[in-house]
């Protein structure tokens, strides 16, 4: 019977393994990540998840999850529940140029962005590439 249980536990040890192995090559990467990606994350709404690419847009890519603490509605708990569904890419380095889009809103004003899947769709059309 104990040899058993050794063998069981052995098993098990070893499903474990496998599936966090699995499971940390599904994580999202929080530079990367659209809305709506954010938004099937659990306790994130609407509303932060909108917040993060805003954040993202105007203070650059995520240097670590706990970044997150910067955003309203991210707490302690909060984000120690979206660890386990996130990641942080590698930091962009001076060789490597990311694309720079901008648009002009109906008031005149000029917006920047990294990524282009957050503008709004009305201005998708008068979107430009800098570089």
């Amino acid at each position: 019977m104990n040899k058993f249980f050794k063998i069981l536990f052995l098993i098990f040890i070893f499903l474990n393994f496998l599936f966090s192995l699995l499971y940390s090559q599904n994580k999202i990467d929080l530079n990367k990540a659209t809305i709506e990606e954010l938004e099937n994350l659990p306790g994130i709404g609407p509303k932060i998840s909108k917040n993060i690419v805003e954040y993202r847009e105007k203070f650059g890519p995520f240097k670590s999850i706990e970044e997150l603490l910067e955003i309203k509605g991210i707490g302690p708990k909060r984000l120690k529940l979206l660890k386990k569904y996130l990641k942080v890419g590698k930091e962009l380095t001076s060789e490597e140029n990311p694309r720079i889009y901008y648009y002009k809103d109906e008031k005149g004003v000029i917006h920047y962005t990294q990524f282009p899947e957050t503008v709004p769709e009305k201005y998708k059309s008068s979107l430009k590439k800098i570089n």
